[in-house]
């Protein structure tokens, strides 16, 4: 016995996923139910749209068939493929925004501050902070390489500023005048001999 039910799947051209389920009652009577989706649709909307349910004999399924269910299976591909490209131009839409509101940040004065612009700056401060004292710390390292290397000038010229970091003041006058005093004792060394 020859069919031609897949051929006629695959000439309504929509790629996607059939779940058929087949009930034959003992008049003769059969209720086809046919629930149409697409492999990789992101949107859970699809699980809410119902399947497609025809009831009739054999001869009358043979006969109408593909063709009761052509235009329906249509337009719901062409609703998931829009939901598909929906979902896409939204998530681009918000990698715009993200990136525009990155580019164009204005932070709010004191007294007009809300809730979650408090929250996004306190994040945005610990990670200033957390940046700032990577530098300092970075900063400090090189220092230290220099001034083991005697050299005291170069040293000074990396040494951050009190401005910068006002916690850090007596650590930063500490090292100035360790390295100001070692590069004068330096500068008098050749003197010496």
């Amino acid at each position: 016995m020859k069919t031609n039910f897949f051929e006629n799947i695959a000439g309504l051209n929509v790629p996607g996923n059939w779940k058929i389920a087949i009930h034959a009652d003992r008049t003769g009577q059969m209720t086809v139910s046919a629930l149409f989706s697409t492999e990789a649709n992101g949107d859970n909307a699809q699980k809410v749209v119902p399947p497609m349910v025809l009831t009739g004999t054999a001869q009358e399924m043979d006969e109408g068939f593909f063709e009761a269910i052509e235009q329906p299976v249509q337009q719901t591909a062409g609703l998931f493929r829009n939901m598909e490209a929906y979902l896409k131009s939204l998530e681009e839409a918000k990698k715009q925004s993200k990136m525009e509101q990155d580019k164009n940040k204005v932070k709010p004065a004191p007294g007009n501050v809300k809730s979650a612009d408090v929250d996004i700056e306190v994040a945005e401060s610990k990670v200033d902070k957390e940046a700032k004292l990577k530098a300092y710390d970075e900063a400090m390292r090189k220092v230290n390489e220099l001034n083991d290397f005697c050299k005291y000038a170069e040293a000074l010229d990396i040494l951050p500023n009190e401005t910068d970091y006002p916690d850090k003041k007596a650590e930063l006058d500490k090292k100035r005048a360790d390295l100001n005093r070692k590069k004068e004792q330096l500068e008098k060394l050749p003197q010496l001999f």
